[in-house]
């Protein structure tokens, strides 16, 4: 299994001479732990909450004065998307680090975690018991569409529809390493809320998981 079919697409970013104060705000925004710092073009570290806890605040610096390149992790340590997911789960062990920047190309491209693997990890279980690249779900599940993009700091999904989808109906999201139903509640279209979508539309929908691009979405039949 490789990085691609676990990571999760799209990172947070901030240049290298911000403040530590708007680190803080930036991550607390965007609900994330770590933001590379640089461009999605070129990586030059890393930062996570835990550095400017300990690193600035914990020291006594006053985060409206101190930069995030002060405090960052340089150069960072990023990982291709075609690597390995345990050899990855290897790296960050040996590096005592949570998360990877992950590269393709040379261009930023999003994320892998530690929990990202540990779910990954859990899909080879699943497939080892039920067969490889089967997902258990009801067997009146009828597929709508599936996820092309991922926004993980806001736990939103968007989905090239083939069927129609309305608010209140079940969906079971199904994957590599995804497996999860959840009532579609938050729809939108446009960054206006709607209450159906059709095929052709890019819905952004709230979703109660990590869900990744290539994840396909299946309404289940309400129970009799």
């Amino acid at each position: 299994m490789q990085v691609r079919d676990v990571m999760v697409y799209g990172a947070v970013t901030i240049d290298a001479g911000a403040s530590v104060a708007e680190a803080a705000q930036l991550m607390a925004h965007e609900d994330v732990g770590m933001l590379v710092i640089g461009t999605d073009q070129k990586v030059l570290g890393v930062i996570t909450d835990r550095d400017l806890l300990v690193k600035c605040v914990g020291s006594g610096d006053m985060p409206d004065s101190r930069s995030v390149g002060e405090f960052m992790s340089a150069p960072a340590v990023t990982i291709g998307t075609t690597a390995d997911v345990i050899d990855v789960a290897r790296v960050l062990r040996e590096k005592s680090i949570q998360r990877l920047p992950v590269v393709d190309g040379g261009k930023l491209v999003g994320v892998v975690s530690y929990t990202d693997i540990a779910q990954s990890l859990g899909q080879v279980m699943h497939d080892l018991m039920f067969g490889a690249g089967e997902v258990r779900r009801n067997p009146g599940a009828v597929q709508v569409g599936w996820v092309t993009h991922f926004y993980n700091h806001l736990g939103v999904a968007v989905l090239n529809l083939q069927m129609p989808i309305h608010k209140g109906d079940m969906l079971h999201v199904a994957g590599h390493s995804t497996n999860f139903e959840q009532m579609a509640k938050s729809m939108q279209i446009d960054h206006r809320e709607v209450t159906a979508a059709f095929p052709g539309d890019d819905l952004a929908l709230k979703v109660n998981g990590i869900v990744r691009s290539g994840d396909r979405v299946y309404k289940v039949p309400p129970e009799d």
